[in-house]
């Protein structure tokens, strides 16, 4: 009875708290960390954290790489990263518009940091951030408390780079792929790539309504064009180059070739998504969510290029 009181007090005075968010970043190399997110979807339970965030540390500060899709979030990233070091944050980097990689901008902006996208990502936050808030709130909840929509402060278009003291970082634009604003976070001294929604690992990618398959591969071919050694995902484990292609690029060339091959021999959408055997790449979380929806979009763009 008395522990039936305390939680019916504790419900009716408003004061039940989600419990603290720890945050566990990876070294990657010397001065550059990633949080690694779950590779399902976004849940209460994961505060909505099913993609990767990162930093890289430097002698003129923190640069962020995704700020989460909670001011929560943000903040349990920073609390993590001055564990590691009492560098100030001063950049942090929106890597496209989706909301687990910008809904934390707020709480990197009252810091002092420059918040940087792309054109075409900061263009469809505007035009959806509401919406995206707004789901997030029934999802989250209270973890949700003091997140506000704040757009980027700076835009960039093709590639820019940034001198953080002694520690060069690249932003490149490659083309639209898994969205419109794509980009990835180079570090040429170190050879390591943040490929954003680029690279998807250990999960089956989403094809989404806004992307652009074809795009999307040309992107990820240029993406290794800068022969990088280690590659942080948008989303998975970070992993060498080859597992990378795997993963991703390999998935989505075998997805628009059987496509293609289905319309060529007029087979129609309902039976190549019914008969193509994807089995290949079951290995992949997320396998019976996505594949026969991905087949589905991928089928569609392709009769629309042919056109």
């Amino acid at each position: 009875m008395r522990t039936f009181l305390i939680v019916l007090c504790l419900f009716l005075t408003g004061t039940v708290h989600a419990k603290e968010l720890i945050l566990q970043p990876v070294r990657v190399a010397e001065n550059v960390y990633a949080v690694i997110g779950d590779l399902g979807g976004q849940t209460y339970e994961n505060d909505g954290l099913n993609s990767n965030l990162g930093f890289v540390v430097s002698d003129a500060g923190v640069l962020v790489i995704n700020t989460g899709p909670s001011q929560r979030v943000a903040q349990a990233l920073h609390t993590a990263i001055k564990k590691i070091t009492s560098q100030p944050v001063k950049w942090a980097i929106n890597v496209n518009s989706q909301n687990h990689y910008w809904l934390g901008n707020t709480y990197f902006k009252s810091l002092g940091a420059v918040i940087i996208a792309h054109k075409e990502a900061d263009r469809i936050m505007r035009e959806t951030g509401e919406v995206q808030l707004d789901a997030n709130k029934t999802l989250l909840k209270e973890k949700i408390k003091g997140t506000r929509l704040t757009f980027p402060s700076e835009l960039m278009d093709e590639t820019r780079e940034l001198k953080l003291g002694g520690t060069i970082v690249q932003l490149i634009y490659f083309g639209r792929a898994h969205t419109p604003g794509d980009m990835v976070v180079w570090l040429p001294q170190q050879k390591i790539v943040y490929g954003g929604d680029i690279v998807f690992t250990d999960r089956m990618l989403a094809v989404i309504p806004i992307g652009d398959s074809k795009g999307w591969v040309e992107a990820f071919d240029k993406l290794m064009q800068l022969k990088p050694s280690f590659v942080v995902p948008g989303h998975g484990r970070s992993t060498a180059p080859e597992k990378a292609s795997k993963d991703t690029h390999d998935y989505l060339v075998y997805l628009r070739a059987a496509a293609k091959k289905a319309i060529d021999q007029a087979e129609t959408l309902q039976d190549t998504v019914d008969n193509l055997d994807q089995s290949q790449f079951k290995y992949l979380a997320n396998f019976d969510l996505l594949a026969k929806r991905n087949l589905n979009r991928v089928y569609l763009e392709i009769e629309k290029e042919s056109f």
